[in-house]
């Protein structure tokens, strides 16, 4: 597979979904290629991570409406919702076309990708944030400014496809409307009917001790959770952070995530000191805290070697049986 493939598979698959702990979100990714010997062009929608709508240009229609959207206002969002991805698919091979001509690597290539994201973020309180972003060949091309109802060109070579999107007035109200109403009343619609976006599962955390570099790292490990949305702290009184040390949330292999979060301890006087890893998720009614000790992290270690100490006992007797 060619390095741009995987990079649009990955792309698919680990975009960031900058999640606020306590936001619902609804995100399209659209992505339009050439060159490659995927699809040309490919639209995926996703509530609180999960995915409900997907197509792309190999298809030979969308996907029907689900059994769970069985409302005749569901119903209504799902045609419209699936009706716009043919819509998309042109804007988005029209800019493509418009971004080849002013490639912002310098230099001109059979194989060019063109990206599209946009959410609508609900918090509990009734605030509601929308964005719109592109790009191409990996770098900003154009946002779209929803307030003030114009698009921001990111390099000197989106102006030429700003113009062109800010002179059809008509569509550019009804992507207004759509990023102020449309897209929340979507999200609610998916948030009160599918079986899946609204479960949760409650983050295991377990604390780990290791050397490195003449320091000793305590590491806390945050898995099978979802959604995706998660805080997690160390408290107590001289740790450090520990720099380079990936701290992303990744998916596991079941549809829940993991995430870890390393610092390290003081090495002098820490007979009286509590350090505690606090994990924040929406599954808990409050939060969970794990205490580092000393004592309970090394257990593991002594059971391995008394388990080992064991059968090299049993080994010995059986053979000194054997031979009497």
């Amino acid at each position: 597979m060619k390095e741009k493939e995987i990079c649009y598979v990955l792309f698919l698959i680990f975009y960031p979904v900058q999640l606020s702990h306590d936001a619902h979100s609804i995100v399209w990714q659209f992505l339009g290629s050439e060159g490659l010997t995927l699809p040309i062009y490919t639209e995926r929608i996703t509530v609180n991570d999960v995915t409900v709508v997907y197509y792309d240009s190999n298809m030979q229609s969308t996907a029907p409406c689900p059994d769970w959207l069985n409302t005749k206002a569901g119903q209504q969002h799902w045609e419209e919702t699936t009706s716009l991805s043919y819509s998309n698919r042109a804007e988005m091979s029209l800019a493509l076309q418009k971004a080849k001509q002013f490639n912002l690597s310098g230099t001109f290539s059979d194989i060019n990708i063109y990206q599209g994201y946009s959410r609508c973020d609900l918090y509990p309180n009734g605030t509601i944030k929308s964005m719109l972003t592109h790009a191409f060949n990996g770098k900003d091309f154009i946002s779209f400014d929803i307030d003030n109802k114009r698009f921001i060109a990111s390099v000197p070579q989106a102006f030429i496809y700003k113009r062109i999107r800010e002179e059809r007035i008509i569509l550019l109200e009804h992507m207004v409307s759509f990023y102020k109403t449309t897209c929340f009343d979507r999200l609610r619609i998916f948030l009160g009917h599918s079986p899946y976006v609204n479960r949760t599962n409650a983050p295991e955390v377990k604390l780990f001790e290791r050397q490195r570099a003449g320091s000793t790292l305590l590491t806390c490990h945050v898995t099978g959770f979802y959604p995706r949305a998660v805080q997690v702290n160390w408290i107590g009184a001289g740790l450090q952070t520990v720099d380079n040390e990936m701290n992303d949330v990744l998916p596991n292999g079941d549809g829940t995530y993991q995430t870890r979060r390393s610092v390290i301890r003081p090495e002098e006087n820490t007979g009286d000191q509590q350090y505690s890893c606090v994990v924040h998720h929406r599954s808990l009614e409050g939060n969970i805290t794990v205490t580092w000790d000393e004592r309970i992290l090394r257990l593991p270690v002594w059971i391995a070697l008394g388990c080992i100490t064991m059968v090299v006992v049993a080994a010995l007797g059986i053979r000194l049986y054997c031979q009497s």
